[in-house]
């Protein structure tokens, strides 16, 4: 199936720089104001609540995000970059034409966003949370997603190049046209039927270990027909 071209983050070539990181988004968040053409760096927050702000053509970079909250938070054309938001929860959020570069965001919750042209670049997402996500022209390069939860989830549009999805939980997931050739996949978790599979792409070495746990025996008789 072709693959539709991915939107890169619509950002001004000008931002506005943040001097008081902290002070500004818990400001924004009090106000109930949104965050636009903003740049924030070197940000350190733990157990903020920033569920339901709106993030427009903003970058963040060196920022930590600890226990937070972003549930039901927006983001349109953002950038994170060298970003950790372990163990926080993006619950319900919606994010659009968005970029995770060099990101670490193990045991992050994402459980029932929604992504829309978003991209994973050099992230690590081991045990993250998607279940029951909106994957819409999404990509994941050299990215972890090891023991990640991708259970009932939807995805369109996919691309994944050097992705590690070992152990990955994929249950209920419907995996027709997720062309998994350049990932690993290994030990990845399933339904008992193993219908996630149907219409899934995956290169003869995946296919002789999906194989396998699937009960076949298979030998080579050395014969050609």
């Amino acid at each position: 199936m072709k693959k539709r071209g991915l939107k890169e983050p619509s950002l001004p070539k000008e931002l506005f720089p943040v001097k008081l990181g902290k002070e500004f988004l818990e400001e924004a968040k009090e106000q109930e104001t949104e965050v636009v053409r903003r740049k924030i760096e070197k940000v350190y927050l733990t157990k903020f609540d920033g569920s339901g702000m709106s993030f427009w053509q903003t970058v963040f970079q060196n920022c930590r995000f600890e226990g937070c909250d972003f549930h039901k938070a927006f983001f349109q054309d953002v950038k994170f970059v060298n970003c950790s938001f372990c163990h926080s929860s993006f619950c319900d959020a919606n994010f659009k034409s968005c970029i995770f570069e060099s990101c670490k965001g193990r045991g992050a919750d994402f459980y029932g966003s929604s992504l829309y042209h978003v991209q994973f670049r050099d992230c690590d997402m081991g045990e993250a949370v998607f279940d029951a996500a909106r994957f819409s022209s999404v990509k994941g390069q050299n990215t972890d997603f090891s023991k990640a939860g991708f259970s009932k989830c939807r995805m369109s549009n996919t691309v994944w190049e050097q992705v590690c999805f070992r152990e990955a939980n994929f249950f209920k997931t419907v995996l027709k046209d997720q062309d998994f050739t350049k990932s690993s996949i290994e030990g990845i978790v399933l339904s008992d039927e193993r219908g996630e599979l149907e219409g899934a792409v995956v290169n003869t070495f995946q296919a002789l270990g999906l194989a396998k746990r699937l009960g076949l025996v298979i030998q080579d008789s050395g014969e050609n027909f």
